[in-house]
């Protein structure tokens, strides 16, 4: 009867102390507190804050045993940090690789068990999260780059610490007893500039952190219980803060995997704005094309010649990408692969060989040249409504070419090393497949009239598949995590972790309306809210009434919606699979749910 009463007792104590961890997590002065204990004494070269991402290779090391989990785990929400535990004796060769190693350790004892185990020569960076006594003397060498310090050690200073090194959350405490030898009280470096999104609660933003999650809560519970869509992510930031994210539901009706915030999903025409508008972006920002400028000057497929006739050699940049071109919606470009029905062997092979280069799917592979057939085919295709306002695919599946030809490199690596690199979102990517295990990837369609199989991490737009998954139309895949760095990026004005991607004036031209006059809102590949939106009613207005006129974004067709108000310093994702396991699912839209959360959102800023 003792044991069973001392295991109660153990039991309600673990359970007093997650609570008691949860509460203050949720506590604002709890969180201030644990930010301004951190101390920064070393900081040579001024390396932290992280500001080339592209050029690190970064591990992570404490002692085996030690609980640093959530410090690994928010560093991987920067960039992709790989983690280890470490022993005494164990073999430096494991960390060989890396070019940058940050250790975090409690005592002296751990400190120098660690250091045994890091590679000559490497670069480091030491945080220390335990009491000033537990060390006599801390070996600083030339190769430690930093050295942070807290006398705290739960998981929210664990976060801290990785958010200081990335610079979403500055260091400005001053030591209040001496460390070791070599630091007395007093000193501290401080890092003033917030470079990063910091990871924080809605009431550090000004909002009520219980009514604002209910609302969020009640429109995405009502929609699966509806099964508008099996699960979902929804992120949001404001003043440079995610303060919500949260993954709800499963990845599919079976309920058999949980979905997680870490999940892939297909991004659909959220490509367009993360794909094809990036590398259009950086060419104008460079004066290398001109929206006034004809398409085909970039673009020769579309240039009128003998023997190959275009109404399309005058469209201007800007016509075709404010969807005013005259271009028809979409051209059904599989179809012309299929023979009774079923891929033709004319054009497919279950492995890839020197002309079957395009993927399409596991064990689907395309003939090259029917890039060819693309082409020419939106080419001869006649326009339709020149200089009236109609949305099409067809813009963003020429931009991976237009870009192409005025950088004269890939335009997967040119998004690459331009962007997603140096960003750190590492699953923003074309081809998930080649980078992740499938299971992190939510499904998105039964294929049952062109590919024939359940289709997940590879892209579901037909359009895309058929160029080999990669697309400015679509084919790109992210977490929401991911996906917020840049569009983050957009929200701030082209700068984003101490680097500027494009200028302030280049994202201005693009997230205006192009032609308001002829009633067309749409920017430069950005949509836009209607003209006038706050005129309309709440059932005529998009994509809520509350938007302001500056804010700008996209939908997708799998179940996807960012959006960007920069009034209101709030970034807005919402990732689904709708599809899955049919697109004729369409409760999503019937029941308003991504637009509904957005008008929820400013709601809570607006009555808080």
């Amino acid at each position: 009867m003792n044991g069973l009463f001392r295991l109660g007792l153990l039991v309600a104590l673990i359970a007093v102390g997650i609570f008691r961890t949860a509460a203050q997590e949720n506590d604002l002065s709890y969180r201030e507190q644990i930010e301004n204990s951190f101390v920064l004494l070393s900081n040579h070269g001024q390396i932290i804050p992280f500001v080339q991402l592209d050029t690190l290779h970064v591990a992570a090391i404490w002692p085996s045993g030690s609980n640093f989990g959530t410090f690994g785990k928010m560093l991987n929400n920067y960039m992709k940090v790989d983690t280890f535990q470490v022993k005494a004796g164990q073999s430096a060769l494991q960390l060989k690789p890396y070019r940058f190693i940050i250790a975090v350790v409690q005592t002296q004892d751990e400190w120098e068990m660690v250091q045994s185990t890091i590679p000559a020569g490497s670069k480091t960076g030491l945080v220390v999260l335990g009491k000033a006594s537990n060390f006599q003397h801390i070996d600083s060498n030339d190769n430690e780059s930093f050295l942070l310090y807290s006398e705290n050690d739960d998981l929210y200073a664990q976060q801290v610490a990785a958010e200081i090194i990335f610079g979403g959350v500055a260091a400005k405490g001053k030591l209040a007893t001496g460390l070791g030898k070599q630091f007395s009280a007093g000193e501290g470096i401080e890092t003033s500039d917030l470079i990063r999104l910091k990871y924080s609660i809605p009431e550090e933003a000004g909002l009520n952190g219980k009514q604002f999650s209910h609302r969020i809560d009640s429109i995405v519970g009502h929609a699966l219980e509806k099964k508008a869509f099996p699960g979902c992510n929804v992120l949001v930031a404001r003043k440079g803060m995610i303060i919500f994210r949260k993954a709800y539901g499963y990845q599919t009706f079976e309920h058999t995997t949980p979905a997680s915030v870490d999940d892939l999903y297909d991004l659909a025409s959220v490509t367009k704005i993360s794909g094809g508008a990036p590398g259009i972006l950086k060419l104008y920002d460079e004066g290398k094309i001109d929206l006034d400028r004809p398409v085909a000057d970039y673009y020769p497929e579309w240039r009128k010649r003998f023997f190959h006739p275009s109404d399309k050699s005058d469209i201007t940049l800007r016509e075709l990408y404010a969807h005013q071109s005259g271009l028809v919606p979409f051209i059904g470009f599989w179809k012309r692969t299929l023979q009774d029905g079923k891929l033709s062997a004319k054009w497919y092979r279950t492995e890839k060989d020197g002309r079957h280069t395009l993927y399409v799917a596991p064990n689907i592979w395309l003939k090259k040249r029917f890039t060819k057939t693309v082409n020419r085919q939106i080419r001869k295709t006649p326009l339709k409504s020149r200089g009236k306002y109609v949305y099409s695919d067809l813009p963003l599946v020429i931009t991976p070419k237009i870009v192409e030809k005025s950088t004269q490199v890939n335009f997967v690596k040119y998004l690459d090393d331009n962007f997603y690199r140096p960003l750190g979102a590492t699953t923003l990517t074309y081809k998930p497949l080649d980078k992740f295990q499938k299971e992190r990837i939510a499904p998105t369609e039964l294929d049952n009239y062109y590919r024939f199989q359940q289709i997940q991490g590879s892209v579901h737009d037909e359009s895309a598949a058929v160029m080999g998954g990669i697309s400015g139309n679509a084919g790109l895949f992210a977490n929401a995590n991911d996906l917020a760095k840049l569009m983050q990026m957009y929200l701030q004005m082209g700068e984003y972790g101490g680097k500027r991607y494009v200028s302030e004036a280049t994202m201005k031209v693009f997230t205006q309306s192009q032609f308001p006059e002829s009633g067309n809102r749409r920017g430069i590949i950005f949509d836009k809210p209607l003209i006038d939106n706050q005129l309309k009613t709440d059932a005529e207005s998009y994509p809520c009434k509350e938007v302001s006129a500056g804010s700008f974004g996209h939908s997708g067709f799998t179940g996807t919606f960012v959006w960007i108000d920069p009034k209101e310093e709030l970034l807005y994702i919402f990732l689904s699979n709708r599809v899955f396991p049919t697109r004729e699912n369409n409760l999503i839209s019937d029941l308003n749910v991504r637009t509904a959360i957005l008008s929820a959102i400013y709601k809570s800023i607006k009555f808080n």
